[in-house]
C-alpha cells in the first residue's frame, strides 16, 4: 500500500524479485504505493547481492529523446534458454518494474517459466533503468533522475527486445510481454505503443489509469477486510486519533506502539497515523496471493485486531498486530519522524538502501500520483490526516522542487482507462486495492480484462496451488489458450 508511506503499490509486488533480505529498521516504510513489499519480496536494496552467475549486460541508450547524445549505459538483463527451440520459437520478456531484477525471475519462481516450457520459449527478464544496478546516469540527483521516465523505459525495452533478437539469431520469434502492478502497466503500453514488436501482452494487477488522488485504494481495503474489522479498525483509529491531541496522549502512543522517535510535529503526528495503516494494507494487497511470504492473511490479521472489549483492550489488539507486522518487517519499532524519512530519501547514491523507493517516488511525483489518501470519511477506516497535500509536500521536500504529477499527459499518452489495443490480457483481483486503477470491463479490443473474485495483487503471476480459487484458475487457462492463438497467429 503506502506510497511513497511515503508516497503511499506500489508490488509492489514489484515484479522481478525473488530473493529476500533484511534492510535497516525505519527503511521498511520508505517505499512507494506499488512498492509496499519490496522489503520482504528482496528488491528494496539497491541491487542484487548475489554473484554473477548468468548476469548479462546490454549497452542501452541513456536518452532515446535526444539525437544528440548517443552515450549509453549497461542495462542487466537474464536470460534462460532452456526451452527455446530455437528462432522462430517465442521469446516471454518479463519487465522490470520499480526495483532490481533477480535470477530467479527466469526461474520457477513466476508462472512464466511453465508456460516457456509449454510454448519452447526462451524467457528474459530485463531490469528497469533507475533500478538495481542499471543506472544511465552516475546518481539519483533531481538532475539525473530527469532520466526516468516510463516512456524512457519503453524505448528501453523496445531496443532491447531487438537486442536480443539478433544477439540469438531470432529474427522470426514472436515476443510476448510479462509484466504486474507497475511493470504489468509497462506490458499494456508496451504492446500498445509497438505492436510492431511484441505480439501480446500479460498484464497483471496493471494500474494503466494514473490518478493523483487515489483515495480508492483505502475504500477496498476496507470493503476487503470486512464490516466488523473495518469497523474496529475504524474505532481505533479515532481513538489513537484523540490521542494525539495532547502531549500525555502521544507520550502514551509512543510507549504501546514503539514509536521509533518522539512524536513532536503534525508531519509526525501523519507520519505517524500513515504508518498504523502499513500492516493492514500490505496483508490486504498480498492476501493469500501463493508466494507465502507474509505470515498472515485477511482472516488470521483481523482475529488480531478484533480481540478485546473495551477501548483500551482495542488499541492493544492493534498494537499488538502493528508490533508482529514490525518484527516481519524486520523492524522493532514504529515509523514517526517525518524529518528522518526525509532525509533517507534525500540520498542520491545508487548504492543507498532507498534507491528503489527514490526511483519510484520521483515516478509518482511526476508521472502517475497514485496517492493514497484517506481523506474519504465514511468509506474507509483510516486517518484524515493522511491527504493529499502531505505526499505533495514530500515530493517537494526530497526533490528540492515543486513537482505535481502530469497524470494527464500519462493518460493521454497510453489511454488510461480507454486503451484500445488487441492481444492484451488484463487480469485484476478483487481483493487487490490497486484493481480499483485497472480495466476491469471487456470491450471489442479488450477480451480478456477480466476482476477475478477473491485474489490478490499478481496472483495469477505465481505458480498454481490446489488451493486457487475458481477465477485464478480459469484466467491461467485464459493466458495458456490466447498465447496459443497469438503465437498461431503470429506464423
Amino acid at each position: 500500500k503506502k506510497y511513497m508511506n511515503y508516497l503511499s503499490v506500489f508490488c509492489l509486488l514489484i515484479f522481478l524479485l525473488v530473493e529476500e533480505e533484511v534492510e535497516a529498521k525505519n527503511i521498511h516504510n520508505r517505499v512507494g504505493g506499488l512498492n509496499l513489499g519490496l522489503k520482504y519480496r528482496g528488491i528494496v536494496s539497491s541491487h542484487d547481492d548475489g554473484d554473477d552467475d548468468g548476469k548479462q549486460w546490454y549497452q542501452q541508450r541513456v536518452d532515446h529523446f535526444d539525437p544528440l547524445n548517443s552515450d549509453r549505459f549497461p542495462q542487466l538483463y537474464y536470460v534462460n534458454s532452456t526451452y527455446w527451440a530455437g528462432n522462430g520459437n517465442p521469446i516471454f520478456v518479463l519487465l522490470g518494474g520499480e526495483g532490481p531484477v533477480a535470477p530467479d525471475a527466469v526461474g520457477s519462481h513466476f508462472v512464466v517459466a511453465e508456460y516457456g516450457a509449454r510454448f519452447d520459449a526462451m524467457v528474459v527478464a530485463v531490469e528497469h533503468r533507475f533500478y538495481g544496478q542499471s543506472f544511465p546516469a552516475a546518481d539519483l540527483s533531481t538532475s539525473s533522475l530527469r532520466l526516468l521516465s516510463s516512456q524512457q523505459a519503453l524505448a528501453d525495452y523496445a531496443e532491447f527486445v531487438q537486442h536480443i533478437k539478433q544477439q540469438y539469431n531470432a529474427t522470426k520469434s514472436p515476443v510476448i510481454s510479462f509484466g504486474g502492478s507497475y511493470s504489468g502497466a509497462l506490458s499494456a503500453w508496451f504492446r500498445a505503443k509497438y505492436p510492431t514488436l511484441i505480439q501480446g501482452s500479460i498484464a497483471t494487477s496493471a494500474p494503466v489509469n494514473a490518478v493523483v488522488d487515489f483515495s480508492q485504494y483505502f475504500e477496498v481495503v476496507q470493503k476487503s477486510i470486512g464490516p466488523t474489522c473495518a469497523a474496529r479498525v475504524s474505532h481505533v483509529t479515532s481513538l489513537v486519533s484523540a490521542m494525539m491531541n495532547s502531549s500525555s496522549g502521544r507520550s502514551q502512543a509512543e510507549q504501546i506502539f514503539s514509536a521509533c522517535s518522539p512524536i513532536e510535529t503534525d508531519l509526525d503526528v501523519t507520519t505517524f497515523m500513515s504508518s498504523l495503516t502499513d500492516g493492514i494494507c500490505e496483508i490486504v494487497q498480498y492476501n493469500m496471493d501463493n508466494n507465502d511470504y507474509t505470515p498472515f492473511n485477511i482472516t488470521s490479521m483481523c482475529q488480531i485486531l478484533e480481540q478485546g472489549q473495551t477501548d483500551e483492550e482495542a488499541i492493544q489488539s492493534y498494537a499488538k498486530f502493528n508490533a508482529l507486522f514490525n518484527s516481519f518487517s524486520g523492524s522493532n519499532c514504529t515509523d514517526v519522524s517525518y524529518q528522518q524519512m526525509i532525509q533517507e530519501m534525500k540520498d542520491i547514491s545508487t548504492n543507498s538502501s532507498v534507491v528503489a523507493a527514490r526511483s519510484w517516488t520521483w515516478q509518482t511525483c511526476t508521472e502517475f500520483g497514485y496517492y493514497q489518501t484517506a481523506e474519504s470519511k465514511t468509506e474507509q477506516p483510516f486517518s484524515e490526516l493522511i491527504n493529499l497535500q502531505y505526499f505533495l509536500q514530500q515530493c517537494n521536500d526530497i526533490f528540492g522542487a515543486e513537482l505535481m504529477p502530469n497524470t494527464q499527459a500519462i493518460n493521454t499518452i497510453y489511454g488510461g482507462l480507454d486503451l484500445e489495443t488487441t492481444n492484451i490480457i488484463l487480469p485484476n483481483g478483487s481483493i487487490d486495492p490497486w484493481h480499483a486503477l485497472g480495466i476491469l470491463d471487456p470491450s471489442c479490443f479488450l477480451e480478456y480484462a477480466k476482476l477475478m473474485n477473491g485474489t490478490a495483487h499478481c496472483a495469477d503471476l505465481y505458480p498454481p496451488s490446489s488451493s486457487d480459487v475458481p477465477d485464478l484458475t480459469r484466467i491461467r487457462e485464459i493466458e495458456v489458450a490466447s498465447i496459443s492463438d497469438w503465437l498461431t497467429a503470429s506464423c
